[in-house]
């Protein structure tokens, strides 16, 4: 799969979770935001970032990285998030897991190995 494929498969994978359990999902017009979706839920709103983790380690865990890319053929550009960024991080992995982790759970900026112990509470 394309990396954009990928992005759409988790993208959908986030929607279908959020709905599931009762959220209002709304999608923005373009892509030029530091988040994907935002979600409702007893008037309470989430701005959440979407992230596909694909197997590129080793050890046989899924990794997402945590940067917005960019650029075309003559410059490429990388940004790391900030805190106040989005509240809640979605993940889908390649073997078909979901995560839902809040933000301020996570403490890197890099790379995210999302099966690390610390997330498992986070599997949904």
């Amino acid at each position: 799969m394309k990396p954009k494929e990928k992005g759409d498969l988790a993208l959908g994978q986030a929607i279908g979770y959020f709905m599931a359990n009762g959220y209002e999902v709304c999608l923005p017009i373009g892509d030029k935001r530091s988040w994907d979706i935002i979600v409702e839920k007893d008037g309470i709103l989430s701005k959440v970032q979407i992230k596909y983790a694909g197997l590129y380690s080793r050890d046989g865990k899924c990794k997402a990285g945590l940067r917005i890319t960019g650029g075309n053929q003559s410059f490429h550009t990388t940004k790391k998030y900030t805190e106040t960024d989005f509240e809640l991080l979605f993940i889908y992995t390649e073997k078909g897991e979901r995560y839902c982790i809040p933000w301020s759970e996570t403490h890197v900026r890099n790379e995210l190995t999302v099966e690390d112990v610390k997330y498992q509470r986070y599997k949904v």
